[in-house]
C-alpha cells in the first residue's frame, strides 16, 4: 500500500491550537508596549510644550491661558502635538500659566493596572503602599 502525502485533521488542529495560545500570549503584550510608546510620547511632548511655554513667557510674561498657535515660533517643528489616542476626551493640549507656574493640560500621564492612561500625580499609588 502506498501511503498518502499530507497531515491528518489531529495535526492540523494541533498547529492550529499552537497557533491560538501564541496569539492570545501575543496580543495583550502588543497592547501594553502600544500604549507604553503613547504614554512615552505624550510625556515627551508635554515637557516639549512646557519648555516652548517657558520660553514665550519669558519673552512675554503674561498669566492666564497661552494660545497654542503662539507656541509654534517655539516648537522646533513648527507643529503643536496632540495628546495620546489613549486620551480620547482630549482633543488638544491646553498652556495656563498662574503665579510664573506653567500648567500644560493634560499633563504627565502613566499607565495603571487596568492598562489605562491616567494622569501621573507623582504621588506612590495607594496599592504599592500596602
Amino acid at each position: 500500500m502506498k501511503k498518502k502525502k499530507g497531515f491528518t485533521l489531529i495535526e492540523l488542529i494541533i498547529v492550529i491550537a499552537i497557533l491560538a495560545l501564541l496569539i492570545a500570549i501575543a496580543i495583550p503584550r502588543y497592547q501594553r508596549s502600544n500604549l507604553s510608546a503613547q504614554a512615552t510620547a505624550h510625556n515627551a511632548n508635554v515637557r516639549v510644550i512646557k519648555n516652548a511655554a517657558i520660553l514665550y513667557s519669558m519673552d512675554k510674561p503674561t498669566e492666564g491661558t497661552i494660545e497654542l498657535d503662539d507656541l509654534k515660533p517655539y516648537l522646533e517643528s513648527g507643529e503643536v502635538p496632540k495628546p495620546a489616542k489613549a486620551l480620547s476626551k482630549y482633543t488638544s493640549f491646553t498652556v495656563k500659566v498662574e503665579n510664573g507656574n506653567i500648567i500644560v493640560e493634560p499633563g504627565m500621564v502613566k499607565i495603571d493596572n487596568n492598562n489605562t492612561l491616567v494622569p501621573d500625580t507623582g504621588k506612590p499609588d495607594q496599592a504599592k503602599q500596602k
